[in-house]
């Protein structure tokens, strides 16, 4: 249990730009609390906010002695980078790095590191790789956990891209990870990395942007508003374009509430495609014959790739996101999951802000090793569920009615089939996260050898 004498010591250990945040009022404790989502949000005796490698070592080595629980943070976006007053949170906002190395196609990622300072630092470089949809997202946490990528049909996902890394294990002790050093835990952490240690420092293989078929990482963006009673045509088109193979395509088919007042329910389609902003609008003129009553197109950049997203990205309230692997885009469950969404925002106004998704990509292109714990790389459709709300009260109805949208989109689907996305959950079974007996089977003997205490999380013991 963290005490007031281990702080002092660990304090003295660190090198003079780190931080130990002790007073739960000050204006960098509160800052470094400020969550994604307040949900299940705990306070710790301290925040150790490293600024070296070396200091991260030195955290969690007189942690272990000392018998101390901690978790890392990158970011603020995980539910489970909190901890209660017997334990410190290490915060790696202030160890952050990215080297380019436009020559082998490399990145290398350090601590705290976020989506959007890669991208910047991988711009003048012309080069990009698999991010995700939001740029305070820690991009080493993201990685581990699988990594699902609007650039997903170029890259696969972001962790099949994992070249190599530094890990701290549980006892204290930085080791090197690669094809050569530790290749069975370089396929762990490509997908469970989270659960064997802690990932100081990630390599990761980058692409140009001549393979985006321009010089500048451009894409073309679609918003396209459609009121639910256009579902089944919405539905039809979408799966051509999700089918086509004439472009790389990704994007989303949204239940929401219209803004600005969030009163009325529409369905939100948001395709992306890697293509001419010309060959965009003919690719997307199915959707415009449809008749929706908004519509847009526009260019967007690896750069700038989720700038339009900050909003969602907004700290503090209850929120809650799942993601669940399905087979297809299918009318009917889509309609059921809208009729939910209804009933969601019927019993919980405040929940307003909520939307239930189908998020697709174009299958990978690209030639692919699969060497990789995660085994869900042939996966090309998601269910995203975002509740967003206020009102503690409304905690259960929430959490059930986001169980129910994924049973809605899991029907027809065998219980052996089912896929859950392991950077949002850790309370579905270890089966539905990693397919196949063998894997799990392998990824608990890793667990036994580099975590067999359960230092980094009880998973996979």
């Amino acid at each position: 249990m963290a005490s007031s004498d281990f702080i002092s010591l660990l304090t003295s250990k660190l090198s003079s730009n780190s931080k130990v945040l002790r007073d739960a009022a000050s204006t960098d404790f509160t800052a470094s609390m400020a969550r994604w989502s307040n949900l299940d949000v705990k306070t710790p005796l301290a925040i150790v906010q490293p600024a070296t490698q070396e200091d991260v070592v030195v955290t969690v080595r007189e942690a272990l002695q000392a018998n101390v629980p901690f978790v890392p943070a990158s970011g603020g976006h995980s539910p489970w980078s909190t901890i209660g007053k017997d334990g410190i949170v290490i915060d790696l906002a202030l160890y952050k790095g990215v080297e380019v190395d436009p020559e082998k196609n490399l990145v290398t990622v350090k601590g705290g590191t976020l989506m959007k300072e890669l991208q910047s630092a991988m711009h003048p470089h012309k080069q990009f790789t698999a991010v995700g949809s939001g740029n305070t997202v820690g991009v080493i946490p993201y990685y581990l956990g699988g990594g699902i990528s609007i650039y997903t049909p170029f890259t696969g996902y972001g962790c099949e891209n994992i070249i190599s890394a530094k890990l701290i294990n549980a006892r204290g002790e930085l080791i090197d990870v690669s094809e050569t050093k530790n290749p069975e835990l370089l396929w762990g952490i490509r997908g469970a990395g989270q659960f064997l240690g802690l990932v100081t420092e990630l390599t990761i293989k980058t692409y140009p942007y001549s393979l985006l078929g321009n010089d500048s990482g451009q894409r073309m963006c679609g918003t396209y508003i459609f009121l639910p009673t256009q579902l089944e045509a919405v539905c039809a088109v979408l799966r051509t374009i999700a089918e086509s193979s004439k472009y790389a395509s990704a994007g989303h088919l949204m239940i929401v509430q219209a803004p600005p007042d969030l009163k009325q329910q529409v369905l939100l389609v948001a395709p992306q495609v890697f293509c001419s902003a010309e060959e965009a609008a003919v690719f997307f003129q199915p959707l415009v014959e449809i008749g929706p009553i908004q519509q847009s197109l526009f260019p967007s950049t690896f750069e700038t790739h989720s700038d339009h997203l900050d909003w969602i990205c907004a700290k503090g309230n209850f929120k809650r996101f799942t993601q669940i692997g399905v087979p297809n885009l299918s009318t009917e469950n889509f309609r059921q999951l809208a009729e939910l969404h209804a009933e969601l925002i019927a019993g919980c106004p405040d929940a307003a802000r909520s939307g239930y998704t189908l998020e697709w990509h174009t299958p990978c292109k690209a030639e692919r090793q699969l060497k990789s714990s995660f085994g869900n790389e042939n996966v090309d459709y998601w269910l995203n569920v975002l509740s967003w709300y206020t009102d503690p009260a409304n905690h259960e109805l929430v959490s059930s009615l986001d169980r129910r949208a994924q049973a809605a989109m899991r029907a027809g689907t065998q219980q052996e089939a089912f896929i859950s996305y392991t950077n949002t959950t850790r309370e579905d079974p270890l089966e539905f996260r990693y397919k196949g007996a063998d894997r799990v089977k392998r990824l608990k003997l890793l667990k036994k050898e580099f975590d067999p205490t359960g230092v980094f999380s009880k998973e996979l013991l």
